[in-house]
C-alpha cells in the first residue's frame, strides 16, 4: 500500500493497482488575481484523488497549463502508476504534446520537451483534449486556489493546497519575461 494521507483526505492506494489504467484530468489558470493548478488522479475503481497547487511565481496561462500537466505526472509517478490516460481542456498544450502543433515559443518548447521526458516513465500513456464543460472538476480546483491568499492559520482538515514557488522549467535566459 502507498499512503499519501493528510488530514481530511485519504489517499491510500493499493500499489498493486499501479499496473492498471489510471486517468488524470488537469487544468491551470493564470489571471491578475493569481495562478493555480488543479488536477485529479482517478484509479481504476474510480475514487477521485484531488490536488490543488497555487503558483507563486510569474507565469502565463499556457505555462500554468503545462505546470498542471507536469505536476500531475509527478504525482502519478509518486504513486508508481505505469498506465495513464490524460485529459485536459487546453487545446494548445494537448496538441503540442501530441506533436500536432509546432511550437514557436522557446519556453513552451522546453515545457513540451520536459513532458515528453516525463512520459517515458509510463508503460502506456495517452493525452486528449476535452471541452471545458467536461473538465469541471479540475476547473473548480483551480478557480478557488487562484484567489487563495496563504494564511498561517489555514488548516488542511478540509482541503489541502500546495504552494509552488518555482516553475518546473527553470529558465536561465534573461531575455524571457512575463508582462
Amino acid at each position: 500500500m502507498i499512503s499519501t494521507n493528510f488530514e481530511g483526505v485519504d489517499k491510500t492506494v493499493d500499489s498493486g493497482m499501479s499496473n492498471e489504467l489510471w486517468s488524470m484530468e488537469f487544468d491551470g489558470s493564470c489571471s491578475s488575481s493569481g495562478s493555480g493548478v488543479g488536477l485529479v488522479l482517478i484509479p481504476p475503481e474510480g475514487k477521485v484523488i484531488p490536488y490543488s497547487f497555487k503558483l507563486e511565481f510569474q507565469n502565463t496561462n499556457n505555462m500554468a497549463e503545462y505546470e498542471a500537466l507536469l505536476l500531475g505526472l509527478a504525482e502519478a509517478k509518486k504513486l508508481h502508476i505505469k498506465m495513464l490516460k490524460v485529459k485536459g481542456d487546453a487545446e494548445l498544450i494537448v496538441k503540442q504534446v501530441r506533436g500536432l502543433f509546432t511550437i514557436k515559443n522557446e519556453r513552451l518548447r522546453h515545457y513540451r520537451n520536459r513532458v515528453w521526458d516525463e512520459i517515458e516513465a509510463f508503460d502506456a500513456f495517452s493525452i486528449k483534449e476535452v471541452p471545458r464543460e467536461f473538465n469541471l472538476k479540475d476547473d473548480s480546483l483551480v478557480v478557488f486556489v487562484g484567489f487563495l491568499v496563504p494564511n498561517p492559520n489555514f488548516t488542511t482538515d478540509t482541503y489541502r493546497v500546495e504552494l509552488v514557488y518555482r516553475p518546473s522549467m527553470l529558465d536561465n535566459s534573461e531575455s524571457w519575461q512575463v508582462f
